[in-house]
Order: C-alpha cells, then sequence, then structure tokens
C-alpha cells in the first residue's frame, strides 16, 4: 500500500512546480490533485502554480475549491489564504465566469482576535482581489457594486473600487470618484487612488486634482501631488512644480518633488536636476531624494554626479554616496 504523502511532501511536490516553467506530461493531473486537497496551504500553492502556468483547464477545479471553503471558511481557510490565491489564479486566467469574483467580492471574514473588537476582518484583500475580476469580466451592475465598495470598513477595499472605476473610465464612474473625492476618506491613500483614477479617465479632470493639491491642508495636498505622479501625466508637471514653489513644509515639499520623479519625463527629470543645484541646501537634498527612484539609471546617475560635484556640499556628496552607491560589476 502506498505512503500517504505527508503535508511537507505535498508542499514540496507543488515547490518543484513552481519552479518549472511549464507543465509536463502528468504534471496537470498531479496539480488538480492538489487543488482538491483539503489543506488551504496546499490549495493556495497549487492555485498559485495553475495561474503561473495560465493552465484554464484547471478553472472548474478552482472554483469547486473556492465553494469548499466558503462552508466552514474560519476554520478551513484561515486568513482567506486559499480563496485569495483562487481568485488571483482565475484573474491571470481570464476566467470569463464571474460567480467566484463576486463571491469574493462580498465576503467578510471575522476571525478571532485579541482586544476590541475581539476578531478582525481577514478578507479584504480577497474582496479587493474579487472587485478586479468583476472589473474585467463588466457584469450588469457593476458601478453600483464598486460604487457601495468606496464604502467598505476597510481601506484596501475602498482603494481598489477606486482603482476600478478609474478602469471602467465612464462619466458616471466619474462623477462617482468626484463625489467621493469630495467627501473625503479618512485614509490619504484612498484619497490619493481616487484622484488618480479620475486621471485615468481623462487629463480634463487635472483642474479638479489642482484643488487638491493647492489645499491646506496637508493631507489632501500630498494625496493630490502622489495621484498626479502615479497617473503619469506630463500636464501635471507645472502644477507640481507651482505648488512647490510656494509650499512651506518640509514633508509636503518633499512629496511634492518624489511625485515629479513619478512622473518619469524628461522635463520632469531636467527639473529635478536643476533643483538639485539650487542655493539652498535644503532643496537640493530634497531633490536628491525624490531622484532615488531613478538610481538604477546609469546617465541619470552620472549628470546628478556632476551637479553634486559643482556644488561643492560635503553634505551633498554624502548623502550622493550613500543613496546612488556605484553599481556593482555584472
Amino acid at each position: 500500500m502506498a505512503k500517504r504523502a505527508s503535508f511537507d511532501d505535498k508542499l514540496a511536490a507543488i515547490k518543484r512546480l513552481r519552479d518549472q516553467p511549464g507543465p509536463e506530461p502528468g504534471d496537470v493531473p498531479a496539480l488538480r490533485k492538489a487543488i482538491g486537497d483539503r489543506s488551504h496551504f496546499v490549495v493556495a500553492a497549487a492555485a498559485e502554480v495553475a495561474g503561473a502556468w495560465r493552465l484554464a483547464e484547471v478553472a472548474p477545479d478552482l472554483e469547486a475549491a473556492f465553494g469548499r471553503f466558503l462552508v466552514d471558511p474560519v476554520k478551513d481557510d484561515k486568513l482567506c489564504r486559499a480563496k485569495i490565491a483562487i481568485v488571483q489564479a482565475l484573474e491571470k486566467l481570464e476566467h470569463p465566469r464571474d460567480e467566484v469574483f463576486a463571491k469574493a467580492a462580498s465576503h467578510v471574514q471575522r476571525e478571532p482576535a485579541w482586544g476590541e473588537p475581539p476578531w478582525v476582518d481577514t478578507a479584504p484583500p480577497l474582496r479587493a482581489a474579487g472587485l478586479i475580476g468583476l472589473t474585467r469580466i463588466d457584469p450588469p451592475a457593476l458601478a453600483a457594486r464598486l460604487a457601495d465598495a468606496l464604502l467598505d470598513p476597510e481601506r484596501d477595499v475602498r482603494s481598489a473600487a477606486a482603482s476600478c472605476l478609474g478602469a471602467i473610465g465612464t462619466d458616471a464612474a466619474g462623477l462617482v470618484l468626484r463625489f467621493k473625492c469630495r467627501i473625503g476618506d479618512k485614509e490619504p491613500d484612498v484619497l490619493s487612488e481616487a484622484l488618480r483614477a479620475l486621471l485615468a479617465i481623462s487629463v480634463e479632470h487635472l483642474p479638479f486634482v489642482r484643488e487638491f493639491l493647492d489645499a491646506e491642508d496637508e493631507g489632501r495636498c500630498e494625496a493630490a501631488a502622489l495621484a498626479m505622479g502615479n497617473a503619469r501625466i506630463p500636464q501635471a508637471l507645472g502644477p507640481l512644480l507651482g505648488r512647490f514653489a510656494s509650499a512651506t513644509s518640509p514633508p509636503v515639499r518633499e512629496t511634492i518633488l518624489l511625485a515629479v520623479a513619478m512622473l518619469r519625463a524628461s522635463a520632469a527629470i531636467d527639473a529635478l536636476l536643476h533643483l538639485a543645484a539650487d542655493e539652498s541646501e535644503a532643496t537640493a537634498r530634497d531633490a536628491l531624494k525624490a531622484l532615488k527612484i531613478h538610481k538604477h539609471d546609469p546617465k541619470l546617475v552620472a549628470r546628478l554626479a556632476a551637479v553634486v560635484a559643482a556644488s561643492g556640499s560635503p553634505a551633498l556628496r554624502a548623502r550622493f554616496a550613500r543613496d546612488f552607491p556605484p553599481a556593482e560589476p555584472g
């Protein structure tokens, strides 16, 4: 009688599959068996492989596994490990059916925790992943579902809903996002994503986003700046540099220059290099800090090195040496 595989044996077998570029003879049946396993760890690992290999033929197995882990989710799938991995795999497969995504988008999983309240919802990443899948499929009443998700108790879900509304790109989606921005959010990241989503719909929303950039409230200003940077629209450079010139708060100034660097346009890089040569050491330091996200661009680093050398500032040279170390020989 063959020895039953242990939990460690099952995970090791899936790891071997994960290290392969694709399935070999006999691998698909083995993967199907793993997806049908009782352990949420094993199923999560198998789902990851199925998604990486783009195995559309195992989609029914993934759907069935998702249903199993909804029966007693707190006992059988702590932290929603398997369900999250299944939804992410189905999304990679561009699965056309919306049932699993819809169930994921509405699932709340309260697990015991210390403190008050004595539970924690472990399903926000699952709800966010479900919304993303639904947005790709575009079922009826999607916009209404996303609008409701903007009021989800959890930040990650609200942020995903805003992003999905931006992906829809309709005038109605834009109006919902504008309303969300007007009423605000307790999490600056969510407000920033809603503003970025507006810019993803149309650059015509830039004047609206500028209202937040020019706000006296630092959180709203920084949210708008990062939205502009993430949207990577060239038209944002002028407003960002203008707000930088009027800003007095060091954190706000740093954030604005980071947003400028995130634009990745040549004009934005030129502007930061100009600021790195500024007589104000604080301004030059902020520019160096912003440009750090481009430290793997040898041409830019060489230009920045020349600017720092010409400054004659020991402090700037020290920061440059720390933040822009020479590339290791390949």
